[in-house]
């Protein structure tokens, strides 16, 4: 059997008009945006295009494509100075608007090439891709690994089997094979119907797919079903928690496969989290014999290098010691990136859906800050934050709370601009937490508090935190002081729960803020349409418009203020004026129900409130 080769080209003979794309010798190029759609695919030989900057989930996707045998050329615009290049790649996940070097990742990533020995091959070499390709006859029965596993699966002791592998060790295979065996109904879900080509290959009879929303609406709607079926999950890691929990209430026995070590996610991290809200009986299996290539493949162990992709197994987590002091300081960027692997694999446990967007900004993503929580020098705790706010210009502010303009970055301050009307929540400086994580064995020791207490002298007006409500969550940051101001209106489609903002005062100007913007939330939130209110319904509603209401509905008429955020402003309206110069907007209200398409509604209800503010004037 053949290995699969790597070359990294120095060259600038691509056209410079060429945008950043993987291209596939034979076939037309795919830009990274579309690369998912290789998912199922494989290749004798490719060609990337990193001149522009290196996008490590194409990148990761590309080498998962390429056959035994082949080629991957990997095309760079310079070796020796590529740290002082401009990374366009960073426009997608550094917060800041313009184009950064990325000197850190740059150095890391230049160490993987060498410690694996890719050749480096200039504009006048020739790219070597072979003439003849070796090719092996796959076969369709199951390997001694994957026939050990059916046995126990097929045994059914459990509820529920979790099976997890790296890439191309024959997990679609595997399920695509225990159809064989059933007799009863099965089902088939996953995050990319393309992706799951490869079990339809090995499945002698034919399995529904269902996209996991659909599934989703199909349970609520008659969950009879399920009774007595089976449900192959392929990639879970990829699906919100919560429709995975779902699934596991209805189905009588469930195959969880999701890769581990993933573009985008951590397997290991996945089952974590799901094992902890778990109360049916369960078995784990896992794969390591390599199919599409041969073991200790090279481009196999320079992607989990450079992605770090092995931190999560290697992290160590130690037993919890009540006796022992915790130690909690803040760390430097520069530090931190000289040894990441500790923090990273932490957070790769704590956040199944850590992905290599991530591991580009830790490395050089501007506006950091990182807050460790060691016992005897061992990593228990941490906080990954984003410096926000300090924003002067305030003609974009005023854009920004139109909705006329969205910059890049600065998520908090942005979403109470425009959704609450708070545009000091943009000039004031701001501390987001973007991450926190605690090792598992020391959860629930008040670990998290302290380290959220240790930010408390930072030189900021306030804090902010946004996450998946859950009431859970929700009760951890109300004790950590934090304050409720904003749920989003529609569900994450990687958690499944609703955004919500949460805020803490720091500064006198924050303090005061905050109290505002607490005021405010309690004061709408009973008048919102949110699935959620009637667990934050408050005291008595006011109805009387104020000065925040007319500037909701002047910004909803003139605007791009959502329907949803001006709502309260306009229930408080149409109950203060004759509802009959309301016409559409009132029968909205009374019906539940809009009178045509979203996008034309919304129009109507804009007109009808335009028209009403016209008169006024």
């Amino acid at each position: 059997m053949l290995n699969r080769q790597c070359q990294v080209l120095i060259s600038d003979m691509l056209p410079d008009s060429l945008p950043p794309q993987v291209l596939i010798v034979g076939e037309q190029g795919v830009h990274f945006s579309k690369v998912t759609n290789l998912l199922g695919q494989e290749f004798e030989h490719i060609l990337f295009d990193a001149r522009h900057g290196i996008h490590l989930e194409a990148l990761a996707i590309a080498v998962g494509t390429l056959k035994m045998g082949g080629t991957f050329c990997l095309v760079l615009s310079a070796w020796e100075d590529l740290e002082k290049r401009p990374d366009f790649d960073s426009l997608r996940w550094n917060s800041g608007t313009s184009v950064i070097r990325t000197a850190n990742f740059i150095h890391h990533f230049k160490q993987c090439v060498e410690h694996h020995h890719f050749p480096i091959l200039r504009q006048e070499s020739a790219v070597s891709f072979p003439s003849v390709f070796h090719c092996e006859e796959k076969g369709k029965s199951a390997t001694v690994e994957q026939q050990q596993i059916l046995e126990q699966i097929l045994q059914r002791k459990c509820d529920l089997y979790f099976l997890t592998a790296k890439r191309g060790r024959g997990k679609s295979a595997l399920l695509g094979l225990l159809v064989n065996h059933i007799d009863t109904p099965i089902y088939l879900t996953a995050p990319n119907k393309n992706a799951v080509n490869s079990l339809y290959d090995f499945a002698k009879e034919s399995v529904e797919f269902i996209a996991p929303d659909e599934l989703s609406q199909r349970l609520r709607q008659n969950a009879a079903f399920a009774e007595n079926a089976w449900l192959l999950v392929d990639e879970a890691a990829m699906i919100p928690l919560s429709l995975l929990q779902q699934f596991s209430q209805y189905f009588r026995h469930i195959v969880f496969s999701t890769t581990i070590h993933s573009y985008e996610g951590t397997g290991r991290g996945f089952e974590l989290k799901f094992k902890q809200k778990m109360h049916r009986t369960f078995q784990q299996f896992e794969l390591y014999q390599p199919l599409r290539w041969q073991k200790n493949d090279v481009l196999e162990d320079f992607i989990e290098d450079l992605l770090l992709l092995e931190v999560e197994d290697k992290f160590e987590q130690i037993a919890y010691n009540p006796q022992e002091e915790v130690q909690i300081d803040e760390i430097a960027q520069s530090q931190l990136i000289r040894a990441p692997e500790f923090f990273y694999g932490l957070m790769t446990l704590a956040h199944y859906r850590t992905s290599p967007i991530d591991l580009r900004r830790l490395f050089d993503g501007t506006g950091q800050r990182f807050y460790l929580a060691k016992y005897q020098r061992q990593l228990i705790g941490a906080i990954w934050a984003l410096e926000e706010g300090g924003m002067e210009d305030e003609t974009l502010i005023e854009q920004i709370r139109q909705g006329t303009r969205r910059p890049k970055g600065n998520l908090v301050p942005q979403s109470l601009c425009f959704h609450g009307n708070f545009p000091q929540a943009c000039s004031l400086k701001s501390l987001r937490i973007s991450r926190i994580a605690v090792q598992p064995h020391w959860q629930q020791k008040g670990i998290g508090q302290r380290l959220i207490s240790s930010i408390d002298n930072a030189k900021v007006d306030f804090l902010s935190v946004s996450f998946g409500y859950t009431e859970e969550l929700a009760h951890f940051w109300q004790k950590c002081g934090f304050i409720l101001v904003h749920l989003g209106e529609h569900q994450e489609a990687s958690s499944g729960c609703y955004s919500a903002i949460a805020v803490k005062g720091i500064s006198e100007e924050g303090i005061a803020f905050v109290k505002i913007a607490q005021r405010q939330f309690q004061r709408n939130v009973a008048l919102s349409t949110h699935p959620l209110v009637e667990t934050m319904l408050q005291g008595e509603i006011d109805w009387m418009l104020n000065e925040e209401d007319w500037q909701s509905l002047k910004n909803f008429a003139y605007f791009n203020r959502t329907l949803f955020s001006s709502m309260p402003a306009i229930q408080r309206l149409l109950r203060a004026q004759n509802k009959i110069n309301f016409p559409q907007l009132s029968s909205y209200l009374t019906k539940k129900q809009l009178p045509f398409d979203k996008k034309k509604s919304v129009e109507c209800f804009r007109l009808e409130i335009k028209q009403y503010l016209e008169e006024l004037l």
